[in-house]
């Protein structure tokens, strides 16, 4: 490594700990863990294969000699004697930064994958860059690998200068008047977001996801709060085919599997996950949601989905939703306390380079194409309110030691977690007064 971090393994953990990193692709899971483990490899996961957002591209542009700093500080916490930043093809501007940047850092190389989605899942990732296959029900350290988003690595290069986690990236993007990249404090509202963007026009005859088109949550209430797992609010016409799909109440898409699925199997032969081996079929899923949840081998397969939404939102040719019909399978079971199977070894599927799902026929298919633009970042916002939630993570909920007319600070602790718990501590986002202290904390600006 060619900088040198005056820091212990420890100290990095505590640091990462303290500041209340999280992952900030999407699942959230609390960063001083992963710093903790031991790997030999550490990628930075830039690739960004969701349609129309383009934060990571953005934080690589802006932001490269923070990411590089902080994948080296998880190679130095990890004991990994090589990195790579993980780009999707069709970045070069990120591309042409971050391999200038790189270019004299003993153990760090930029890795292109290609251009296909899910081309971020870290399954996926670790596979094409290193050949080695995570076992299902299995994760990166597994095989000696640890993966970090871009906006995580930044935030970790932050942690160690005592810099806590209180905004992040966002991409604003879809059919909207002014399609923007922002860095928005964390508990801003969906609806002010979109207000102080000027994109908040027309919205009783749209659609909001929140996070992404493909994995992205169906957002009924403009009073969500953004957190650290929340990389894009995508605005999308109602009638678009994505929107009335993930709009179904669960109910109804339970109802049409039921009645509907002819058992094609497609859903099953593009799985991403399947095609890397691991035992989820989802027809067999969508098979036994009629049979009442009964047949337990066949449902057992949702433990292993990843959540990518390709089944549903782009294969099934009946327009049903495999994707989360697994969700409410996988949730039951988890209630229910059964445990994924983890095989030592997993054995990739021969046919699985011909079926891979390039970028851009998701984005026809799915009526995207209008809204792909390139996305200019508009600077960081201002907030008078935020709505701060104690779980932006995986893991335990944060206990609030806060109380209601105190005064805070930016980057004050006011959610901590307990010593030993898997969790994530949570800081004010903006000077102000607590005003509330439930499930989330509302500070109020003075």
């Amino acid at each position: 490594m060619a900088r040198d971090f005056p820091y212990s393994k420890d100290e990095v953990v505590n640091k990462i700990f303290d500041a209340g990193v999280v992952g900030a692709g999407g699942a959230g899971f609390p960063t001083h863990v992963k710093a903790g483990a031991r790997a030999d490899i550490v990628i930075a996961n830039g690739c960004e294969c969701e349609p129309l957002i383009q934060s990571d591209r953005h934080v690589l542009s802006a932001c490269a000699d923070e990411v590089l700093d902080g994948l080296l500080i998880m190679m130095l916490a990890t004991g990994a004697g090589k990195g790579y930043v993980a780009l999707r093809e069709g970045m070069p501007e990120a591309q042409d930064i971050i391999e200038k940047k790189a270019g004299g850092i003993a153990g760090v190389e930029v890795a292109t994958v290609v251009n296909t989605y899910p081309a971020g899942d870290e399954h996926i990732l670790v596979y094409e860059i290193t050949g080695r296959a995570i076992p299902q029900g299995g994760i990166p350290p597994d095989v000696g690998v640890v993966v970090s988003n871009v906006n995580t690595l930044a935030n970790v290069r932050r942690a160690l200068a005592g810099e806590p986690v209180t905004s992040r990236v966002v991409s604003v993007c879809g059919d909207i008047q002014n399609p923007c990249i922002v860095e928005s404090p964390l508990g801003v509202t969906v609806g002010d977001l979109l207000r102080i963007t000027s994109n908040d026009s027309g919205l009783d005859r749209k659609g909001i996801l929140l996070s992404g088109v493909m994995m992205g949550e169906y957002c009924t209430d403009l009073l969500r709060p953004l957190d650290k797992r929340m990389g894009a609010v995508v605005v999308l016409p109602r009638d678009n085919q994505v929107i009335v799909r993930k709009s179904l109440p669960v109910e109804t898409i339970i109802r049409r599997a039921a009645s509907v699925c002819c058992q094609c199997t497609l859903c099953t032969e593009l799985c991403p996950r399947h095609l890397m081996g691991h035992a989820i079929t989802p027809h067999k899923v969508m098979r036994a949601i009629c049979w009442d949840r009964s047949f337990v081998p066949d449902l057992g397969g949702a433990l292993f989905c990843s959540g990518c939404g390709l089944c549903g939102v782009y294969v099934c040719p009946m327009l049903l939703s495999p994707d989360r019909i697994s969700y409410i399978v996988r949730a039951e079971m988890a209630d229910r306390k059964v445990k994924a199977e983890r095989p030592e070894t997993t054995r990739v599927e021969p046919v699985r380079p011909h079926r891979l799902i390039p970028h851009q026929r998701i984005v026809e298919r799915t009526g995207l194409a209008p809204y792909e633009r390139d996305l200019k970042f508009v600077g960081a916002l201002e907030a008078k309110r935020v709505t701060i939630p104690l779980t932006q993570h995986f893991g335990v909920p944060a206990r609030p030691v806060v109380a209601v007319g105190d005064s805070v600070r930016r980057g004050q602790l006011i959610g901590d977690v307990k010593e030993g718990a898997i969790g994530a501590r949570v800081h004010a986002s903006i000077d102000g007064v607590v005003v509330s202290v439930n499930h989330s904390i509302v500070v109020e600006a003075k």
